[in-house]
């Protein structure tokens, strides 16, 4: 069974920390040899990590910037300077572990965004009001835009009962303030 890479990320953050942790532990306990070990076996599990990425990367045809992490924590190790390669090992991590979360968070914003498109507009037909699909709305039509609802279309403010409309709701934000209601005539142009 596979780990869940967001899990595995997250425990190559931990485990960098955990090493750095105690190795500044023993070297202010003047246990140096002990210091370093920690800050190796800190190391080492994000270093094999990284390897993995960069083969597996190479086999797709990528090269990324991931190899200069991997080149400065190993000759970091190799040179005997641990400290400087776990706190490398740490900004690696946290950086993919940010990376995540922002990854994350995009996601939900853009899936809120779609979710929030009108589908139907509020078109008037005479003195009454239907509703109509978007993709039936022509150049032309009056469409009511209701207190709160997303403005469904591009088109011209023709008359307002509102004193003003929330800029969210025109540009189809995902996290909009209440509106106000306008009335709006499609048009080619966006007013």
């Amino acid at each position: 069974m596979w780990i869940d890479e967001r899990i595995l990320r997250r425990g190559l953050l931990a485990i960098p920390l955990a090493g750095l942790g105690v190795g500044l532990s023993a070297w202010l306990s003047e246990r140096s040899d002990l210091a370093q070990w920690a800050f190796g076996l800190g190391t080492a599990p994000v270093i094999a990590s990284l390897a993995i990425s960069i083969i597996r990367d190479i086999r797709a045809g990528r090269m990324g910037v991931d190899a200069v992490a991997f080149i400065s924590m190993a000759a970091a190790l190799a040179l005997g300077e641990n400290l400087a390669g776990v706190i490398v090992a740490v900004m690696y991590a946290g950086g993919n572990l940010l990376e995540d979360f922002a990854v994350g968070r995009a996601e939900r914003d853009l899936k809120a965004l779609i979710d929030r498109a009108p589908r139907l507009a509020h078109r008037k037909s005479g003195e009454t009001i239907e509703d109509a699909p978007i993709n039936d709305i022509t150049v032309g039509d009056a469409i009511l835009v209701r207190a709160g609802e997303v403005v469904p279309i591009d088109g011209q403010i023709t008359k307002s009962n509102a004193e003003r409309l929330s800029r969210a709701h025109v540009i189809r934000q995902s996290a909009a303030p209440c509106g106000y209601a306008r009335h709006l005539r499609r048009a080619p142009s966006v007013v």
